[in-house]
């Protein structure tokens, strides 16, 4: 019995002591009715939602997932890419921000209120609960330990919730050009120091990592990022896949993510207590789920050195015109720009929807699969993540979308 199975939750509003919450931790009872959570990190483009759609996919009809997306910029296109018809998915979209700042306190609302759903708060056969997992995917610049924090931050949330694990997808052709190992450019590659800064952070903290798109790199690469990654955090699971697709029970109920573990290494995780932690006890295996060292001497999160423009328009695209334009894009501005991404609505005599892909100044535009929902593309969004976009850059992105709409509705 803990302080959850012996109160009422509106009793719990006034919060819970650092004791008080560990102590919940420990009780068996509350972590059997909880529902399992992931948080699911990586760089920008790494693979994130495409691997969350084959969690989606695979879990397929009968199981109820919650999903709440972190989108960096004001328009939200992650969520145009969900595969929401193969799952019943409640999903949450959190625009125009970042989970490790100031849309923290919208992810606790957004965390209450999918518990507080009828049939989140409904039991199935033999009292589980009736979500059966969440996923959280941040934002590709989001800090993970405040995410994780925010498990501990709200009585209903902690009563709710069990964090299970974190689990980080990272892009096996372009790791080494952002993390820049340890050797020549320690202190970062060609992405530079802040991106490199949080790559680590996010392996550091991480129980598991889906090291993507290895269908783009030899074994020899692919074994050396390996072992560079178990550098950065000796308990990290390595996992190479393609197109995001692996074992989900490598990946899901990882039962990891221990509370006492976190506060022998990090004793300020609950906030300001003084008391020194006692040894881990639980199921985790104890790697650091704090900030390291260098990321404590930082001032600013990595994302502060980004800019991001999201464009929608309600026409279709002249999609040869858009790839043309993004190419130009790409060669003039690809230093400039980390991210690009969208769905856009052709024209033609068979229009259809075309997604586009693009980071580390690679772009692709390809055409939706069929299983693709149609909710959500009656309009066309292109979102920019790059370095301090500026006002003139921002205006020649928005006058080049526009462009390839006007075209497509003169016929140009």
């Amino acid at each position: 019995m803990c302080i959850f199975c012996e109160r009422a939750q509106n009793e719990l509003d006034g919060g819970l002591t650092p004791a008080q919450k560990r102590e919940a931790e420990q009780c068996e009872t509350l972590r059997e009715r909880r529902i399992r959570a992931t948080i699911l990190t990586g760089f920008l483009g790494s693979g994130k939602t495409t691997f969350l759609n084959f969690v989606l996919k695979s879990f397929g009809h009968g199981k109820r997932i919650g999903v709440v997306q972190n989108e960096f910029g004001s328009v939200s296109v992650d969520d145009q890419l969900m595969l929401l018809e193969k799952s019943e998915a409640e999903v949450i979209t959190m625009p125009n921000g970042c989970l490790c700042c100031r849309v923290r306190g919208d992810m606790v609302e957004a965390l209450q209120r999918l518990a507080k759903r009828p049939q989140a708060l409904g039991e199935g056969e033999g009292g589980a609960p009736a979500l059966d997992h969440l996923l959280i995917e941040c934002s590709g610049l989001s800090e993970v330990v405040p995410v994780a924090q925010t498990f501990f931050a709200d009585p209903f949330v902690q009563a709710s919730f069990q964090l299970d694990g974190v689990v980080c997808v990272a892009d096996a052709n372009l790791f080494e050009a952002m993390e820049g190992g340890g050797g020549a450019e320690p202190n970062g590659g060609s992405f530079g120091a802040d991106v490199a800064r949080l790559l680590r952070e996010q392996l550091s903290i991480s129980d598991v990592c889906l090291l993507n798109k290895c269908d783009l790199v030899d074994s020899t690469q692919r074994d050396r990022i390996g072992k560079r990654m178990r550098e950065l955090n000796p308990s990290v699971k390595v996992v190479p896949c393609r197109h995001g697709k692996v074992n989900l029970g490598q990946v899901l109920s990882l039962n990891a993510f221990s509370l006492e573990s976190v506060l022998s290494l990090d004793s300020h995780f609950l906030g300001n207590e003084s008391a020194a932690p006692s040894q881990g006890h639980g199921h985790g295996h104890g790697h650091g789920h704090g900030h390291d060292a260098a990321a404590d001497g930082e001032a600013h999160h990595a994302h502060t050195s980004f800019g991001s423009l999201g464009l929608e328009v309600a026409g279709a695209v002249d999609l040869e015109k858009l790839k043309a334009w993004l190419r130009d894009v790409v060669e003039k501005h690809g230093d400039k720009l980390v991210r690009i991404k969208g769905v856009v609505r052709t024209s033609g005599a068979q229009p259809f929807i075309a997604i586009v892909q693009g980071v580390g100044g690679h772009i692709e535009v390809s055409e939706a699969s069929a299983a693709q929902p149609a909710s959500g593309a009656m309009t066309s969004r292109m979102v920019f993540i790059g370095r301090l976009l500026n006002a003139t850059l921002e205006a020649e992105l928005r006058a080049g979308f526009l462009a390839a709409v006007a075209e497509a509705a003169t016929g140009a």
